[in-house]
């Protein structure tokens, strides 16, 4: 039912902005918890089905520089071990 409904009553424009935000999104001043939070409302607004790798790919792309490539010097296969590493690195 939600795939019927979701095309008559979500505007294109709507769902190309959100991907367009999540393409683009970058810890910047942020912190890894508001980066983390903002980046798993978006996968979910997108309705993202891609796979896991090109997600933590895409979750590694727009953190800090400095924290990402500590980040690649450890073992990690999920989002929320990937974005619990980032918070005690960024600690």
């Amino acid at each position: 039912m939600k795939k019927k409904l979701k095309p008559e009553f979500l505007l294109d424009h709507y769902l190309q902005d959100k991907f367009l935000k999540l393409h683009n999104l970058r810890q910047g001043t942020k912190s890894v918890e508001e980066y983390t939070r903002e980046f798993k409302h978006l996968l979910l607004k997108c309705d993202l089905r891609e796979d896991k790798t090109q997600t933590l790919a895409r979750y590694l792309a727009g953190l800090d520089k400095k924290i990402a490539h500590v980040m690649e010097l450890h073992p990690y296969t999920t989002l929320d071990e990937l974005s619990s590493l980032a918070y005690k690195v960024e600690l």
